[in-house]
């Protein structure tokens, strides 16, 4: 099932990023918690979340985030 991680404000979870969005089809949350634990382009008060697919996200998330075999977080432009 593809899920949408994307930035966020904590507390305003309703709100994320169009610029800062990826398709997961799998390891969603791991990745979400990787992203967030290595603060991976955040400032205070952001985080990554993950989102439950909605066909609309397909006009704006152009990147599929994935984990590689070797164990790296990859994106890859779809």
């Amino acid at each position: 099932m593809k899920k949408l991680i994307a930035k966020t404000q904590e507390g305003k979870e309703y709100l994320h990023s169009k610029t800062n969005s990826f398709f997961a089809s799998a390891n969603a949350q791991k990745i979400a918690d990787a992203l967030n634990k290595n603060k991976y382009k955040l400032v205070a008060g952001e985080k990554w979340h993950v989102y439950d697919y909605d066909y609309t996200q397909e006009f704006y998330v152009n990147c599929r985030i994935f984990i590689a075999r070797n164990g790296h977080i990859k994106v890859a432009i779809i």
